[in-house]
């Protein structure tokens, strides 16, 4: 069964859900532990990677081939991360991490995952968004769209549709607290401020 995912790739933690046609809503995929977020560390190490949890023990036993955090710098060529004797950049980084993340979810719920959707910061740059875009594409996926978080989150909650309205959203993350004002229309959603 092939399936479309939305994936919310987060500073500190990551989600990964899909459409339940059967049900009519949205669900959160388990991860391999059973939980519904992934920590974003990744540990790479003897060229193996490791993400989630157990990257996460290899980060608090102070293992210094272990990445954090590392999305907030996506699309600054300049920043490099020094893990198991090479240079990995941000974007290089995510690409591994979401290949780990969806072969993760692909052997967890035998599901096969082509395409996706990835949410990022409502700071992220163009620069930043088509990093993102390209490390989802690196790890084998097609991505279909990159939405802003608080533009999602306005759609996850039913804000669209109806008559003319403005509002305001709180996106307080791991690594970022983003407040965005949004005006909507229909489902037309214009994002005034951040």
């Amino acid at each position: 069964m092939e399936n479309v995912v939305g994936i919310d790739l987060g500073t500190t933690y990551s989600a990964v859900a899909v459409f339940d046609k059967k049900l009519g809503v949205v669900r959160i995929l388990e991860n391999d532990l059973g939980r519904s977020c992934t920590p974003s560390v990744i540990c790479i190490e003897n060229g193996n990677v490791i993400i989630g949890e157990a990257a996460k023990q290899e980060q608090l036993a102070g293992n210094l081939n272990v990445a954090s955090f590392y999305k907030s710098y996506m699309g600054d060529e300049g920043y490099k991360l020094y893990l198991d004797g090479k240079d990995y950049s941000p974007e290089q980084l995510s690409a591994l991490y979401l290949k780990a993340l969806k072969e993760m979810m692909e052997e967890k719920h035998g599901i096969n995952i082509r395409k996706a959707v990835i949410t990022v910061p409502a700071y992220f740059n163009e620069f930043s968004r088509a990093a993102t875009k390209r490390a989802g594409e690196a790890a084998g996926m097609e991505i279909l769209e990159i939405i802003n978080e608080p533009t999602s989150a306005i759609m996850a909650y039913g804000l669209t549709g109806g008559k003319k309205k403005t509002v305001m959203v709180y996106d307080l993350g791991g690594g970022t607290f983003d407040v965005t004002i949004a005006s909507l229309n229909g489902s037309k959603v214009d994002v005034m401020v951040t």
